[in-house]
């Protein structure tokens, strides 16, 4: 009878047997070297990382003096201009405005190197929600750099819900300033006459 013909993996698997563990170690070591320096082909092949600004932490825009601070500004429509966008944020005075009109966005660049950043950034951000060849744009605090990585987002959703509630305790506050007056001065009003004027009342009283 002939002899029964093994399969790949019963093949293996005698050898295997067969094989001392020096042995073992060896081909184990082998494997892992042959790893090693297919993973540094790989790694000396792959395209390199373009270095953005952020890479810099963006110091390479204002002569070095620190990061800018950037605004983000969505639902522009497509075939809006920079032209249009400069009139528009003409109050808030941005060092720069990138455009991106085939996504309907821009960001508004400040420079940290100019002493009014902080009221020139608040007119930027009270513009949210102005109008703009009739559509409500949305201008919001973002953080340098792209992509949409989970600490990335988390920061800007942060830093957005901070302003928001910043903007409806300035809100609260202008309400009660002006309940209070409107109050006040509803005292401070002489009680009706019956539609005779205050000054007749007092001399006929």
């Amino acid at each position: 009878m002939a002899e029964e013909k093994l399969t790949k993996k019963q093949r293996k698997a005698l050898e295997f047997k067969n094989k001392t563990a020096e042995e073992r170690k060896e081909d184990k070591a082998e494997k892992v070297e042959r790893k090693r320096k297919l993973e540094e082909e790989e790694a000396a092949q792959a395209p390199k990382k373009r270095k953005t600004r952020r890479g810099k932490k963006g110091k390479g825009v204002n002569n070095g003096t620190g990061p800018r601070f950037i605004l983000f500004v969505g639902n522009l429509p497509y075939d809006i201009q920079q032209a249009e966008l400069v009139s528009h944020f003409k109050a808030a005075n941005p060092d720069r405005i990138r455009l991106r009109a085939d996504k309907g966005i821009a960001f508004l660049e400040f420079d940290n190197d100019n002493q009014e950043i902080q009221s020139k950034m608040e007119v930027a951000l009270r513009m949210h929600h102005s109008t703009l060849r009739e559509r409500k744009i949305n201008v919001e605090l973002t953080v340098g750099g792209g992509g949409n990585s989970k600490f990335r987002l988390e920061k800007i959703k942060s830093k957005n819900d901070k302003m928001n509630q910043d903007r409806n305790e300035k809100i609260r506050k202008t309400i009660t300033t002006k309940k209070d007056a409107k109050e006040k001065s509803t005292e401070s009003s002489p009680a009706p006459t019956g539609g005779i004027h205050p000054d007749r009342a007092r001399m006929i009283g």
